[in-house]
């Protein structure tokens, strides 16, 4: 079983990869799923699942413009992994959301809350991993005054 509860011999995954740029790694729908407890009500959709990966990448490369991660190879193991997170959790925090969207009126306000504290701690867990990756640059250095 997942964290919705429901048995993951019921869930269809259908793999989908979300190419990286050569610098960054691929993403994996399957991964996705399995990792970070999606919902069986989006782990059948395979379209959102990567419409919101995507987001989420742009978003985190957009984040990750202006800082030089390595010098012009691909990302290592450490960084893809601090990446993958970064991208993975962002992705997680913005399904959360729209969970909010689809939940019924009368317990509407318990759920709202719990996924608001959900999306929060998604959130955190994708600037933790973008602070970690960060961390890792070759350019970062240190002056001492």
């Amino acid at each position: 079983m997942n964290l919705s509860g429901m048995p993951k011999a019921d869930l269809q995954i259908d793999d989908q990869v979300v190419p990286g740029d050569g610098y960054y790694p691929d993403l994996s729908t399957a991964y996705f799923i399995e990792h970070y407890a999606v919902a069986g009500e989006y782990a059948n959709k395979s379209e959102l699942l990567v419409e919101k990966l995507k987001l989420a990448q742009a978003e985190v490369n957009q984040e990750l413009m202006q800082i030089v991660l390595t010098n012009a190879e691909a990302l290592h193991q450490q960084q893809a992994l601090f990446y993958k997170n970064a991208v993975y959790s962002k992705a997680k925090a913005n399904l959360l959301v729209s969970k909010l969207g689809s939940t019924h009126r009368d317990n509407a306000t318990a759920q709202s809350q719990a996924a608001i504290d959900n999306y929060e701690y998604w959130q955190s867990e994708c600037v933790n991993a973008l602070r970690l990756l960060q961390a890792l640059s070759p350019n970062l250095s240190v002056e001492l005054l």
